[in-house]
C-alpha cells in the first residue's frame, strides 16, 4: 500500500509516529572593522566568538557575503585559511604527529633553521631532527609483510634525498619508516647506529592548507595562479570579490569571525491512515523519503536530518485508541 502525506504536519488516522529533526544552525558571520595580523585576528576570535571564519557549504557563503554587504566592505579580509607549516606527519597513512603517542624531537628541534627544513632524520643522540629534505643520507624503509622484528629495513647504498628516498621505500616496501611508538623507535635506534643519520617518514606539509578550527581546505576558491608564495612565507590567506590570496600572516586586515550555534532537535508528532503496511521497513523508509520530499519542497532541508524515533516498546508506530478518536 503505498502512503501518501498529504501535509507534513496536519494529517488524520489511527497510527501516530514520532520523528526528531535535528537541525545544526549554520555559521553566524560578523566583520570585525580593525585591522590585525592573521594571528592576532585568531586569537580574538577564539576569545570574543568562536574562531576566525569556517567556510564550509554555499549557505556559508551566502551568509557571509550578506555581512560583506551589510558592512559595504570592497577590500580584502582574513578568513580562518591558512598554512599550517608546524603539522609534522608521518607518511604511513599520513597520521599527523600530534595524533601520534610517541614523540621523541632533540632539545631545541624542529626549529626550521633559513625556513627550509621540513624533513626529519634519526640522528644525534637517537632523536628527531629537521633538516632540508634535498641532502642525501641513508634511510630505513618499512614492510608490511614483515614481521614486527624485520619491519625495518636499512638502506645505506644508494644514498638519496628525502623525497628520492621515499619513492625507493615505496616502490621496493612499503614506505618509509614511521615510529609510531617506543618499540618502534627503539629498532629504529639500533639500524640508525649502524649506518649513521638516516631519513625515516616523518616530514611537515607546506602545501597543508586548511582552517583555523582544523578543517581541511579542501576545494578552496583560489584566484587563478594562486597560491604563488610569491614573497616567500605567504602562509596566510585573505578573501576578495569570492576568490582566496595567499600573504604573509603579519599583514593586517580586516577579519570575520564566526560562531557556531549548538544543535537543537525537535519532535514532531505525525498522524497517517493505513492498514497495517507502515510496520513494513520498506513502507517506513518510503514515509522517510516522502517526509524528506516535503521538506525539500518548502525549502526546509538545510542541514535537517530525519530519522524514526523507537517507541519503548521497541516499535516505530502504534495503533491509535478508538477512545483517543
Amino acid at each position: 500500500m503505498k502512503l501518501n502525506l498529504f501535509f507534513l504536519l496536519c494529517l488524520t488516522g489511527l497510527i501516530s509516529v514520532t520523528v526528531p529533526i535535528l537541525r545544526t544552525v549554520p555559521h553566524r558571520y560578523d566583520l570585525m572593522m580593525t585591522t590585525q595580523t592573521w594571528y592576532n585576528a585568531r586569537n580574538y576570535c577564539r576569545v570574543v566568538y568562536d574562531d576566525l571564519a569556517t567556510i564550509l557549504s554555499d549557505t556559508d557563503g551566502l551568509r557571509l557575503k550578506k555581512e560583506i554587504t551589510s558592512k559595504g566592505l570592497q577590500t580584502s579580509t582574513w578568513t580562518g585559511v591558512y598554512k599550517n607549516i608546524y603539522t609534522w606527519r608521518w607518511t604511513l597513512n599520513d597520521i599527523p604527529l600530534w595524533n601520534s603517542t610517541y614523540i621523541n624531537w632533540y632539545p631545541g628541534q624542529p626549529d626550521n633553521y633559513y625556513t627550509q627544513e621540513t624533513c626529519g632524520i634519526i640522528a644525534a643522540a637517537y632523536q628527531w631532527h629537521d633538516v632540508p629534505c634535498n641532502l642525501v643520507r641513508p634511510f630505513i624503509c618499512y614492510d608490511v609483510r614483515f614481521g614486527d622484528a624485520n619491519k625495518f629495513i636499512r638502506i645505506n647504498n644508494p644514498l638519496l634525498t628525502w623525497p628520492q628516498a621515499r619513492t625507493y621505500c615505496q616502490t621496493y616496501y612499503t614506505d618509509l619508516a614511521s615510529a609510531l611508538n617506543s618499540s618502534d623507535y627503539a629498532l629504529l635506534v639500533q639500524l640508525m647506529m649502524i649506518q649513521g643519520d638516516s631519513w625515516i617518514g616523518l616530514y611537515r606539509d607546506m602545501d597543508n592548507w586548511e582552517w583555523s578550527d582544523g578543517t581541511r581546505g579542501s576545494n578552496l576558491p583560489w584566484y587563478p595562479g594562486q597560491p604563488d608564495n610569491y614573497w616567500g612565507s605567504e602562509n596566510c590567506a585573505v578573501l576578495y570579490n569570492g576568490f582566496f590570496y595567499d600573504e604573509h600572516c603579519a599583514n593586517q586586515h580586516y577579519y570575520f569571525c564566526h560562531t557556531i550555534s549548538p544543535k537543537r532537535s525537535q519532535t514532531v508528532r505525525l498522524q497517517v491512515k493505513s492498514d497495517g503496511s507502515v510496520f513494513d521497513p520498506a513502507v517506513q523508509s518510503s514515509i522517510l523519503e516522502q517526509i524528506n520530499q516535503k521538506l525539500k519542497e518548502n525549502g526546509m532541508m538545510e542541514n535537517i536530518i530525519v530519522t524514526w524515533r523507537v517507541q519503548p516498546d521497541g516499535n516505530i508506530f502504534h495503533k491509535k485508541k478508538k477512545d483517543d478518536l
